[in-house]
């Protein structure tokens, strides 16, 4: 049986407003993007109504698709357990399977980064498939299968904490 995951605790609680800023390195534009982010719990649904970016303790793309279809204003669930993640963009419902390396150190606010940074990209108007390339920048990327939708991205490291999106 797992270790039970304490859930809706940490630095920040369960809702958090989030504002990223998004250099594009070409053309020197800059996209701010504001959001919230809920942190659902087993009983605490309507959380999920005030969120942008809905994260989760759970696993699977069926998860987070399940979730994604039950809250539709959401842009970007993010379900995951421990190294592992799966990304659901909104609207066209790509996922991107992520796993980070770096040994058993607690990953759910990585995960809650990756997650607002998911929805950054979106917002500025870029493609979900195009997120796959920063996962590239990001992190080490094995060979995923050409027809699918899934992409699988494993962290170099849990060191890029600098990358990802400032919280207030």
């Amino acid at each position: 049986m797992p270790a039970a995951v304490p859930r809706g605790t940490g630095p920040g609680g369960p809702l958090r407003r989030v504002r990223t800023v998004l250099l594009d390195p070409v053309t020197g534009n800059v996209a701010v993007d504001e959001h919230v982010r809920a942190r659902l719990t087993a009983g605490e649904e309507d959380r999920a109504l005030l969120g942008d970016v809905l994260v989760e303790y759970g696993t699977g793309a069926p998860r987070a698709a399940e979730v994604a279809v039950a809250h539709p204003g959401a842009l970007v669930v993010a379900v995951h357990q421990g190294a592992r993640c799966w990304i659901r963009l909104s609207p066209d419902g790509t996922v991107l399977e992520l796993e980070a390396g770096g040994g058993p150190a607690p990953h759910e606010e990585l995960w809650e980064g990756v997650a607002s940074l998911a929805h950054s990209w979106l917002a500025a108007g870029r493609s979900g498939a195009a997120l796959r390339h920063v996962c590239l920048f990001l992190v080490h990327v094995p060979h995923p299968p050409p027809s699918s939708r899934v992409s699988r991205c494993r962290a170099a490291s849990a060191s890029s904490d600098r990358d990802l999106p400032t919280e207030e």
